[in-house]
């Protein structure tokens, strides 16, 4: 069974022979042509087909390194008209609450806030805060030293990852490394398909930048991006996310 990352890879190789006037085969052409939603996900992240269909947004919803299908997270009618921060889902509350590394009478005043209703100003900050930590496409080409087609290659095979925000594609930084034989965490393609589409940046943040209790080494919780600079499993990584998908 053809997987999405055969065929996102396919597509990578024919966007890249678009602009380097390279021959491919008509077998990669043709895989490349697959619509994901035929695609068996269920190897790689254990969900089923119907949890993995995206709904199409233009060629964004072709590569697999960006978040939602290419979903806006700058555009938020909710945070352009205040709110009262009353009916929200107990798994929103603690998304934003987790966001941001707090000390504990941070956590404590700020679960106040929210317990109070003034969780509108605390969740623009912690949105905010996901802008702040990513980077533009020209800065990411800068960095890898690589040029437009390869990161457009990267991007669609999940070995980049990005979200859009008020039409410009940003790339969180904390997928990259001081590593220069790996400037780019392992395992991401395997890692982002398993970050819902309702996933906010902010969240994703919060999550790559916690320590879990399912990533220890020597007995001590370390972050996700501290996991996999180091070489760990993604699967546990998976599980966690899949957990949160219950809550």
């Amino acid at each position: 069974m053809t997987t999405r990352r055969q065929i996102a890879r396919a597509r990578a190789r024919v966007a890249l022979a678009a602009r380097t006037g390279e021959d491919l085969p008509n077998s990669v052409h043709q895989l490349a042509a697959m619509d994901f939603a035929d695609a068996d996900h269920t190897a790689t992240t254990g969900r089923g087909r119907e949890d993995r269909q995206r709904p199409q947004r233009g060629d964004l919803a072709t590569l697999l390194g960006v978040h939602a299908a290419g979903n806006d997270f700058g555009r938020s009618r909710e945070l352009e008209h205040p709110r009262d921060g009353q009916g929200l889902e107990h798994r929103d509350e603690q998304a934003i609450l987790e966001s941001l590394p707090w000390t504990h009478e941070q956590y404590e005043a700020a679960r106040s806030a929210v317990a109070r209703g003034e969780l509108d100003a605390l969740e623009r900050s912690v949105r905010r805060s996901a802008m702040n930590a990513a980077i533009t496409y020209k800065e990411v080409s800068d960095r890898l030293e690589v040029g437009t087609a390869r990161i457009l290659a990267r991007l669609a095979s999940g070995d980049l990852f990005a979200f859009v925000s008020d039409d410009e594609m940003l790339f969180p930084t904390w997928q990259f490394t001081n590593d220069p034989d790996r400037p780019v965490l392992n395992q991401l393609s395997t890692l982002i398909e398993a970050f819902d589409d309702d996933m906010h940046p902010a969240s994703i943040l919060g999550f790559m930048t916690t320590p879990h209790s399912s990533t220890r080494i020597d007995g001590i919780p370390i972050t996700p991006v501290e996991w996999l600079a180091r070489g760990r499993g993604v699967q546990p990584l998976v599980e966690i996310l899949g957990v949160r998908r219950l809550m």
